[in-house]
C-alpha cells in the first residue's frame, strides 16, 4: 500500500505540478513539501491548504489509500459546484487524521 507521499506524488504527477508549484498554488511555504517528505508529514494546516486550493482531490484516497482520487465529476457536473459537500468530506477526514496523530 502506498503512503500519503506517493498518493500526492501520484496526484500531482496526473495535474502535472512538481513540488513547488503545489506550494505556490496551495499559498504554503516553498520547500515545505520536501520537508515534509523528510519528516515524513505535513502538518494538518497545510494538508487542508492543499485540499482547498484543489478540490477534485479525494481526502479520503490521500489519507487513506481508500475510493478515487479524483473526487466523483457529479459533484461538478453541474455549473454550481457542491462545496459544502467537498469541504465536509475533507473536513471529517482530517478529524479522522487528527485522531490518528494523537494516539
Amino acid at each position: 500500500m502506498s503512503d500519503f507521499f506517493e498518493r500526492l506524488d501520484k496526484y500531482m504527477e496526473y495535474k502535472g505540478l512538481n513540488d513547488n508549484k503545489l506550494t505556490v498554488e496551495a499559498g504554503i511555504s516553498v520547500g515545505l513539501i520536501g520537508k515534509g517528505r523528510k519528516r515524513g508529514g505535513l502538518s494538518q494546516e497545510n494538508i487542508a491548504k492543499i485540499l482547498y486550493n484543489y478540490p477534485d482531490l479525494n481526502a479520503n484516497w490521500l489519507f487513506r489509500g481508500e475510493g478515487n482520487m479524483i473526487i466523483e465529476d457529479q459533484i461538478f457536473s453541474s455549473s454550481e459546484v457542491n462545496w459544502k459537500k467537498i469541504i465536509k468530506s475533507q473536513e471529517d477526514l482530517l478529524e479522522i487524521l487528527k485522531k490518528q496523530t494523537a494516539k
